[in-house]
C-alpha cells in the first residue's frame, strides 16, 4: 500500500490521508459548501480522471511528496461495477428493509421511558452527547482529529498485519501520517471506514481490566465509553468520504461506497442485537421476507414491461 499522507490545512475543504494538496489547483475544482456528499465525490474523480494519463503511471518515489493514486480501469473497474449495482446495492436495500421492519416491531418497547432510561441506552446516549459537544465546542478539535488520524493509519497498518504483510514505515504527528504496507488489497484499503478501533480498543480494555480487577461503575463507564467513540467513528467516517479519498477512488468510488454502508450497517445490526432492539433470529426471516418481497416487485415490474 503506498503512504497516506496528511496535511494540515486553513481550508477545511482539503484533506487527503494519502496525498499533500498543498498546491491551489488541485482543489480549485471544490465548490463552497454546501456541497451534497455525492457530488463532491462525483467532481473528484472527474477531476482525476482529466489530469494526464501519464500522472497515474508515473514512478513512485518515497522521497517525493506526492503519491500517485491509480484508480482501477478496464475489466476489474467493469466487474466491480456489475458487483456494485446488481449484487451491493440490492443487498443493501434488502439489509435497509428487514432492519426497518425490525425496528417497526420493537417500537412499542423502545417508545417506552423506562428504555430510554435503563442504564445502557442512557450512559450511551451521554457518551453520544459528549463527543457531539465537544466537537460544537471546537476546544479539542485538533486532538480528536489527530485522534482519528492515528486510528485511520493504525486501522490500515492492522489491516495489513492481519492479510500476512509488512508495515515498511509508519508515522503520525499533528501535521498528518502515512503507513507504507508492501501489500493492498480492498479490505486494507477500507477497514477504516467501517472498523470503529478506538471502540473496540476502549470495549476491549476495559472488560480486561473489569476481569483481572472488578469494579462496581464498570458498567455506566462501558456504554458511556461505548456511545462516545461509536459516535466518533460515524462522525469521522461521514466527514471523510467526501475529502478526496485515494482508498475509495482507487477500488471505484460506488463499489467502496457499498461495501462501507453495508459493513457499517451490519455493525450497526449486531449493536442493536446487543442492546435487544433487534433479535438475530427476527432479523434473519425479515431479511428473507423482505428479498423475497422485493423480488417480487422487481418481477411483476419486469412482466408488466415485457407485455407493454
Amino acid at each position: 500500500m503506498l503512504p497516506r499522507n496528511t496535511r494540515r490545512s486553513s481550508t477545511p475543504e482539503y484533506g487527503d490521508w494519502r496525498r499533500p494538496v498543498s498546491r491551489p489547483e488541485e482543489v480549485e475544482h471544490l465548490p463552497n459548501p454546501p456541497v451534497s456528499v455525492w457530488k463532491k465525490m462525483q467532481m473528484r474523480v472527474e477531476y482525476l480522471q482529466s489530469v494526464p494519463s501519464q500522472r497515474w503511471n508515473a514512478p513512485f518515489n518515497m522521497e517525493d511528496e506526492e503519491v500517485p493514486v491509480i484508480p482501477i480501469r478496464g475489466w476489474p473497474c467493469f466487474l466491480r461495477r456489475v458487483i456494485a449495482v446488481f449484487f451491493l446495492l440490492p443487498l443493501s436495500v434488502v439489509m435497509v428493509f428487514a432492519l426497518l421492519i425490525q425496528l417497526y416491531h420493537a417500537a412499542p418497547a423502545v417508545s417506552s421511558v423506562r428504555f430510554w432510561l435503563s442504564e445502557p441506552i442512557w450512559f450511551t446516549l451521554m457518551g453520544g452527547a459528549t463527543f457531539f459537544a465537544l466537537m460544537i465546542s471546537r476546544v479539542f478539535e485538533p486532538v480528536l482529529v489527530y485522534v482519528y488520524v492515528l486510528g485511520h493509519e493504525l486501522t490500515h497498518a492492522i489491516a495489513a498485519k492481519l492479510c500476512f504483510g509488512h508495515v515498511r514505515s509508519f508515522k503520525i504527528d499533528f501535521d498528518g501520517g502515512y503507513v507504507e504496507t508492501d501489500t493492498d488489497n480492498l479490505f486494507i484499503a477500507l477497514a477504516p471506514y467501517f472498523a470503529p478501533l478506538w471502540m473496540l480498543c476502549w470495549l476491549g480494555a476495559l472488560w480486561l481490566v473489569n476481569w483481572a480487577f472488578p469494579f462496581a461503575a464498570y458498567l455506566p463507564w462501558f456504554y458511556a465509553g461505548f456511545g462516545f467513540w461509536w459516535s466518533f467513528h460515524i462522525y469521522w467516517t461521514i466527514w471523510v468520504i467526501p475529502r478526496e479519498q485515494p482508498d475509495m477512488i482507487e477500488n471505484g468510488l460506488l463499489f467502496s461506497m457499498l461495501i462501507i454502508i453495508l459493513m457499517n450497517i451490519l455493525l450497526l445490526i449486531i449493536i442493536l442485537c446487543c442492546f435487544d432492539v433487534v433479535s438475530p433470529s427476527g432479523y434473519l426471516a425479515d431479511f428473507v421476507s423482505s428479498a423475497q418481497r422485493i423480488w417480487d416487485a422487481l418481477k411483476d415490474c419486469w412482466l408488466l414491461l415485457m407485455q407493454r
